[in-house]
């Protein structure tokens, strides 16, 4: 079944119930309202049941394979989780008086997910995943005396399910490589159990998920970009056509009608391989040359033109990214290098006004999400004093043209 496919049938579902239409013509939301308050699906494995994330239990690898077939969602998607993130992160232990307790939090940054794994390459992963899937997830781990974290790691999030509730309430989740078809049998994906982040509880290992406020599910995150899957599959399906075109050498269809021939199925199928491999492809020959016995049995080639196909689609191509930059509530194309037509590019203020807009709306709230969720967990021991904060260039014009001037070798020098 296609990407796509999986998409209508999770729109159909919701997560809640069971898809019973297949048929991917029809239009993929049209049953997702109806359908909110319905029951979920659940899953089982052998630490315990869980809820269903899509009708295939996939639906965060279908959001991956997304990613990965639009330039535009994906440049996107990719800025977006950079600028949430920052340049890196600043911190000030001087509130811990004993040099002991100063050195313990120095080496908790620099290695809380593993040698060199430290806490800001921790906020990066978070931070893609959110803008990717609408979600991030935490692994915390503490000691036996539960006043130091051992661990603390950013989950992907498609191997992150909730536990079946109890009482309408998630309070454990089952963790795993992937989820989806074909799971069961993927190597080293044997499923974990963790409890779900309680700050006064003593479990030593916990999971903290937390999800996009605005997704409308009630146990997963959703991205807000959704809504424009239509579109980021045709931007793959745009591509298509340009790299088939340029396969082609841009050689319009042609209709060739082979005229008085009885032949076989066998012998037709060799006729139209013969003259495909001759007109067709970045290696056609500029001649294609058919062999009659008389003027009777000579082809006849009748080009299948489109008229201004062209700017149809640069059009709808046109069209498609203002689609997909409106589910990312793009404020302006050029911050993310999307070029509009008649405009070479905004000005020096323009930028400045749509990037300070676009941070207001965007960035900072999913920042403000993200850098919560690491405080609470550094609460927990007494960590939160550090006052955690994410450093982040000033963009204003100086910083704009600087970065135009800077650093620019001359041939002098």
């Amino acid at each position: 079944m296609g990407v796509w496919s999986n998409v209508k049938e999770y729109f159909s579902s919701n997560t809640y119930v069971v898809a019973t239409e297949t048929n991917v013509s029809t239009n993929p939301l049209e049953k997702s309202v109806e359908s909110l308050n319905g029951r979920y699906n659940i899953g089982t494995t052998e630490v315990g049941n869980y809820i269903k994330f899509g009708s295939q239990d996939d639906f965060s690898i279908v959001l991956e394979k997304m990613f990965k077939q639009s330039p535009v969602h994906s440049g996107i998607v990719t800025k977006k989780a950079k600028m949430v993130a920052g340049n890196d992160i600043s911190y000030n232990v001087e509130a811990y008086k004993t040099p002991a307790k100063q050195a313990e939090i120095r080496a908790f940054i620099t290695n809380c997910a593993g040698k060199s794994q430290g806490l800001y390459s921790q906020i990066v992963h978070a931070s893609f995943q959110y803008e990717l899937h609408g979600a991030f997830a935490f692994y915390i781990k503490w000691n036996a005396d539960h006043n130091k974290i051992v661990e603390l790691s950013s989950l992907d999030i498609k191997g992150v399910r909730a536990e079946e509730p109890t009482d309408g309430r998630v309070t454990h989740y089952i963790v795993r490589r992937r989820f989806g078809v074909a799971a069961t049998s993927m190597q080293h994906n044997t499923p974990k159990r963790y409890q779900a982040f309680d700050k006064f509880s003593k479990s030593r290992e916990q999971v903290l998920y937390m999800k996009n406020p605005y997704s409308g599910n009630k146990f997963y995150g959703t991205p807000n970009y959704v809504s424009a899957f239509h579109y980021i599959n045709a931007d793959f399906e745009f591509g298509k056509h340009i790299r088939n075109s340029a396969a082609n050498s841009f050689t319009p269809k042609v209709l060739a009608t082979f005229i008085g021939r009885n032949m076989s199925n066998e012998q037709k199928r060799e006729e139209y391989n013969k003259f495909k491999s001759s007109f067709v492809g970045s290696e056609a020959e500029p001649v294609v040359v058919s062999w009659v016995k008389n003027k009777d049995e000579a082809p006849d080639f009748k080009t299948l033109d489109v008229n201004n196909l062209d700017k149809t689609v640069d059009i709808l191509s046109r069209l498609n990214d203002a689609k997909i930059l409106t589910a990312h509530n793009v404020t302006s194309p050029t911050l993310f290098g999307v070029m509009v037509a008649g405009k070479l590019g905004g000005t020096g203020n323009e930028l400045v006004t749509a990037y300070q807009i676009f941070r207001a709306t965007e960035t900072l709230p999913n920042r403000h999400l993200l850098m919560d969720a690491v405080t609470r967990i550094l609460s927990t021991v007494n960590y939160n004093k550090i006052g955690l904060t994410v450093v982040e260039e000033e963009i204003n014009l100086e910083s704009i043209k600087g970065a135009n001037t800077t650093d620019i070798p001359t041939k002098n020098g």
